[in-house]
């Protein structure tokens, strides 16, 4: 196990000894999260560096080229990669000065910015593609198909659960 969580578990561990009734077992999943995403972008990071790329510019053109039509409103980025209006306009800004987004005023709204794709910002996110999926495929390599799908099936009751909790919040 990664050493920076046996640290925290272990400490976890301690302060379930002090004080009786702590959920230490979910306590544990709830930090585990935050780690192996930190492992799942670290990862990204080292195989997107050779592209000039992140894993959060990679995920922004990726989903530019899935949207309708091409072209992704800045709040719909923002929600799309969890990330801040604020993060969103840096990242669009670094993703315009490298050719491969453009911005252009919303045909709905002027007051509103749409970003495209660029040819070049395609052609990037085809030669990546393929990268990538040798990432997630080597990363999965150790489940099994249905412990991939019940694994998705926990992941998703656990969204639902969480934002029923923040509904009632």
């Amino acid at each position: 196990m990664h050493q920076d969580f046996a640290f925290f578990e272990q400490g976890i561990d301690r302060i379930a000894r002090q004080i009786p009734g702590m959920p230490q077992d979910r306590v544990v999943l709830n930090r585990l999260f935050f780690f192996v995403f930190r492992e799942l972008d670290e990862a990204y990071n080292l195989h997107l560096a050779d592209f000039g790329l992140n894993s959060s510019t990679f995920l922004a053109l990726a989903m530019l080229m899935s949207s309708e039509g091409g072209q992704l409103n800045p709040c719909h980025l923002s929600d799309a990669l969890i990330a801040s209006r604020t993060n969103v306009t840096r990242l669009a800004d670094e993703l315009a000065a490298a050719g491969w987004v453009e911005r252009r005023p919303s045909m709905e709204d002027r007051r509103r910015v749409e970003l495209s794709l660029t040819e070049s910002g395609r052609a990037l996110v085809l030669k990546v593609l393929p990268r990538v999926w040798q990432l997630i495929e080597r990363q999965w390599a150790d489940f099994s198909p249905a412990e991939v799908t019940e694994f998705d099936r926990l992941l998703r009751k656990l969204m639902t659960s969480l934002s029923r909790f923040r509904e009632t919040a």
